[in-house]
């Protein structure tokens, strides 16, 4: 099957789910999973998913339905009288006779909620969540090449970084580069110079200006068709890098490696995170790592699972995660490495390269 075709693979794959819940249907609302159900980006209010056990329906406004036609084979589409959207599902489940159907409360606002519950709609928390952790081809190669994208421009970018330019001077060429190259949008990307690279997620100033000799750090990412990339690069610009920055961005990818070393299905999260740790606090640097080690990439930056201590989230074939391991010295300067990582039946592919 054409990797393009596998959204309704997943719609099918997540029928299953329910019935193994003993659910006959599940509803939602979010752009997020209605993205992930038909590869078709949704923003909020445009359309209400109705998955039943034997057809998926989309009740939307009439504005949004040629949207929906590259989901036609396995999503029916149906339009309703503007605001009427969450009352024409409830009436597709009525004339539908389904009678246990869910709903995910993380994923809709409080008065959604209540009103769904009064309706008889069962609380199933993650359905959809703990799906999105295990990626599908055509995911693995949105994310492969978002991720590509991403390092490629840093590749342009770096040599351009001159003394006197600004973090926002910077953030742009990324922005720029990352754009031409196919990027849909940029969630993040964040530009520090000297002691702004102690701020883990500093925002880049238009007036900080590169000085003939300090730490940079840049930590950025693209979405392409829906996925993201998430990659952090530091080092010393300038001459005379000083001694004490040499040794900790060494200690710093070493604790990246370690916890690269241990990539690989059927490990916990907690324990990539205990891997990457304990160099960094063997080193004395325990207080300097204030952060989690890492955490999934995919339809959002920041996903499932996170890779924190004690995380009980066992890895599994086609997860992506990132390794970022960091020491930080508040009003002076910090140091993060991180790369992007598809986990394989025997281990781990570094995706951000180019």
């Amino acid at each position: 099957m054409a990797i393009k075709d596998l959204a309704s693979v997943r719609m099918n794959d997540f029928r299953r789910v329910l019935k193994q819940a003993d659910l006959d249907g599940y509803l939602t609302i979010s752009p997020l999973e209605q993205r992930y159900l038909s590869g078709i980006e949704l923003s909020a209010g445009e359309a209400v998913f109705l998955i039943a056990p034997q057809k998926a329906y989309c009740i939307t406004k009439k504005l949004i339905v040629s949207k929906m036609t590259p989901a036609a084979a396995f999503l029916k589409t149906e339009d309703v009288p503007y605001g009427g959207m969450l009352d024409g599902a409830l009436a597709k489940i009525k004339k539908l006779g389904l009678k246990r159907v869910a709903f995910d409360p993380a994923c809709v606002d409080f008065e959604t909620g209540k009103k769904l519950e009064a309706e008889g709609f069962v609380r199933a928390l993650g359905l959809i969540g703990e799906m999105r952790m295990q990626k599908y081809e055509d995911e693995v190669a949105r994310l492969k090449k978002a991720c590509k994208i991403a390092a490629e421009s840093f590749e342009e970018v770096k040599p351009l970084i001159k003394t006197g330019m600004t973090e926002e001077d910077v953030r742009v060429l990324m922005a720029v580069a990352m754009h031409k190259r196919g990027a849909d949008s940029i969630p993040f990307n964040i530009v520090c110079f000297g002691e702004n690279t102690a701020d883990a997620h500093h925002t880049p100033s238009k007036t900080r200006k590169l000085k003939a000799s300090e730490a940079v750090l840049m930590d950025f990412g693209c979405f392409y068709e829906g996925y993201t990339s998430d990659m952090t690069r530091s080092w010393w610009h300038g001459k005379n890098e000083p001694a004490e920055y040499k040794k900790i961005w060494n200690i710093v990818d070493k604790a990246r490696t370690a916890g690269v070393k241990v990539l690989r299905p059927g490990v916990t999260a907690g324990e990539v995170d205990a891997a990457s740790r304990k160099v960094i606090e063997e080193a004395g640097y325990g207080k300097e790592f204030f952060h989690t080690t890492g955490h999934a990439i995919g339809l959002v930056e920041h996903d499932r699972p996170i890779l924190r201590s004690g995380a009980p989230d066992v890895l599994e074939e086609n997860y992506v995660v990132t390794v970022e391991p960091g020491i930080y010295f508040e009003n002076k300067w910090g140091i993060r490495l991180e790369d992007s990582f598809l986990i394989t039946k025997t281990g781990s592919k570094k995706l951000t390269h180019k």
